[in-house]
């Protein structure tokens, strides 16, 4: 399923009231691997090990 059809239940400006913080797990939700912060096509995170883009607030794009 591609995720552009799928419907994202908050975005971001309902997700945070104070955007000065972000909490995150750095685990890649495929293999583990650790993402490259501020990287990827959305400016998010990269996960080099194969190649996953999340956007800045964790959530996967593209990638497996």
């Amino acid at each position: 399923v591609p995720t552009s059809t799928l419907r994202d239940p908050e975005a971001d400006d309902q997700r945070v009231i104070k955007p000065e913080w972000l909490v995150v797990i750095g685990v890649c939700t495929h293999l583990g691997c650790v993402p490259i912060a501020n990287a990827g096509d959305w400016g998010g995170y990269y996960c080099p090990c194969h190649g996953s883009h999340y956007d800045p607030s964790g959530r996967i794009r593209k990638g497996p």
